[in-house]
């Protein structure tokens, strides 16, 4: 065990003369380069993340081709973190509102390469009284013992049925923060983002569920919002194809045309953009810490 004394020159070695922001800001972004290469020695190469619906068909090839993205920035990861204290806060408030039935499900689909989680599956309040019973499906999540989710032994999660009857009586909601901005932009409409819906078809097409939530929350002042969604076949069959032709050419190893220019806003901030102009976009590593 380390004394006192060589713990903390062990500390002002790593970090030297970096301030306590700095400090965190380059912890951050070296955890985000160890997640990478964890992502690719766990053999997590190859699925289709439903996160990344609406996003340019290259940059999902890259992804699922295993392709080292831009390593996030220290900033971006606490933007990442609190996103996430969102969901978790959000779940744990259902729960103590009594409409939780799941914080989580897992997903899969082996054709189209998808291994995923779902938000939160609640009670459907929207229901009406003389609504017939729709389909009965039933939903799963991961087996967790104190805390720690189960595996068999193939690496595979260990499942449990959490929900067996009819598909109306049951939403998924789909969280997301946004900037005030963003959020705002979001007021005369009656839809959320059309990238934040599709996830939700998605997630639709894979659990029998046919009506969900985007539920945002405005990350400057907490204020709240939410979106009905609703079950969409056309929209489905076109993620399908377009889920379809990405795997077409990851199968090859190869990359779909480029979408977009580099002054374009999807290109300017995509975390590939180097590699796919790179001779337009030199990276300096050192500073997004």
């Amino acid at each position: 065990m380390l004394t006192n004394k060589e713990r903390i020159a062990q500390i002002q070695s790593k970090y030297k003369d970096m301030n306590l922001v700095e400090m965190v800001h380059a912890f951050l972004a070296e955890e985000s380069i160890q997640n990478q290469k964890e992502r690719r020695e766990q053999g997590r190469i190859g699925k289709f993340y439903p996160s990344s619906v609406g996003k340019c068909k290259r940059f999902i090839a890259y992804q699922m081709l295993g392709y080292p993205g831009k390593p996030s920035s220290g900033k971006n990861m606490l933007v990442l973190e609190n996103g996430t204290y969102f969901h978790n806060r959000m779940e744990d408030l259902f729960e103590r509102m009594g409409i939780m039935i799941a914080p989580e499900l897992v997903l899969k689909h082996e054709d189209l390469r998808i291994s995923a989680r779902s938000d939160a599956i609640v009670y459907n309040f929207l229901r009406g009284e003389d609504e017939p019973d729709g389909e009965v499906i039933q939903l799963h999540r991961q087996v967790e013992v104190d805390g720690e989710k189960q595996v068999d032994e193939k690496g595979n999660p260990v499942l449990e049925c959490i929900y067996e009857g009819p598909e109306n009586d049951v939403l998924i909601v789909e969280f997301k923060s946004a900037k005030d901005k963003s959020y705002h932009d979001y007021t005369p409409k009656t839809k959320p983002q059309k990238k934040h819906e599709m996830q939700l078809q998605l997630y639709f097409y894979m659990t029998g569920i046919r009506k969900g939530l985007v539920y945002y929350e405005n990350k400057n002042d907490q204020n709240q919002k939410y979106f009905v969604v609703t079950y969409n076949e056309d929209m489905i069959n076109e993620l399908i194809a377009d889920i379809n032709f990405v795997i077409e050419y990851v199968d090859r190893k190869e990359l779909p045309d480029r979408e977009f220019q580099p002054i374009d806003f999807d290109c300017r901030w995509c975390d590939f953009r180097d590699i796919c102009y790179p001779e337009t976009n030199p990276i300096d590593y050192s500073k997004l810490i």
